[in-house]
């Protein structure tokens, strides 16, 4: 949502206002779990993150992944850009052992699942059908009825300290905390509705890439659909590479 500069200042605000010690508070007040790695909901996406989660990442790859820098810009430019044509983009965080490399700083929707029953847990309506229509129509764009379709599945993989479920009430408590960290840099309405809440690659390629590169998003998509050709993204991928964090 911020390109470097704005995203410096961003950081900054946040370290004045002790927002990351208290974004380490709300994830503390859920319960610690252990899972059988499978790794299904890092699969088929990336999670979203609210923009305080997006910098409390940002500003752990920066000092902690260095030698990780060129494969998460190439994956994260990948997957702004594929993400609605591609059914095999996943967590640019997501290695080779189906491991998380990331997962001190992951955001709470990644900590959060697994957490609700089964009776409870809902994926909600992704709005997906109606923004296909929009792409046909607009752009003669199909959208594969795979990615329309996919419904994040229900997980009793997951093992809670505790050895209970939380209820909706507490996660969405949660997640509204998190959600007014994010008041100091933005309007409330647009938080208010989840305006600030992305996946990484998607906040990423916010600051990484111009505006003319991310309004070019719909002749990549076409290319890569009508041609299955990646020309025009590797052009941008290599323009990301080059990227300091």
């Amino acid at each position: 949502m911020l390109q470097q500069v704005e995203l410096y200042s961003a950081l900054g605000k946040a370290e004045q206002n002790n927002l990351f010690s208290q974004l380490e508070q709300i994830y503390a007040a859920l319960p610690a779990t252990s899972c059988e790695g499978c790794a299904t909901c890092c699969k088929w996406g990336s999670p979203p993150a609210f923009f305080i989660e997006y910098l409390n990442l940002y500003r752990h790859v920066r000092d902690n992944m260095k030698d990780s820098w060129r494969e998460i810009l190439g994956k994260s430019t990948e997957y702004f850009y594929l993400e609605l044509v591609d059914v095999n983009q996943k967590c640019p965080f997501l290695n080779d052992s189906n491991q998380c490399s990331v997962y001190s700083v992951r955001p709470f929707a990644c900590r959060s699942y697994g957490l609700l029953s089964k009776q409870d847990f809902e994926t909600g309506d992704r709005g997906l059908e109606l923004l296909a229509k929009k792409f046909k129509d607009e752009y003669d764009l199909i959208i594969p009825q795979e990615i329309i379709n996919y419904k994040l599945p229900w997980c009793g993989k997951v093992t809670s300290q505790t050895g209970t479920h939380l209820a909706k009430s507490t996660l969405a408590g949660l997640a509204a905390q998190i959600g007014a960290l994010d008041y100091t840099f933005f309007p409330q309405e647009l938080v208010d509705q989840e305006g600030t809440l992305l996946p990484f690659p998607v906040h990423l390629a916010n600051t990484v890439l111009g505006s003319g590169a991310r309004a070019r998003k719909i002749k990549v998509m076409k290319q890569y659909v009508d041609q299955g050709s990646k020309e025009l993204l590797q052009g941008f991928v290599e323009k990301a590479a080059a990227f300091q964090f």
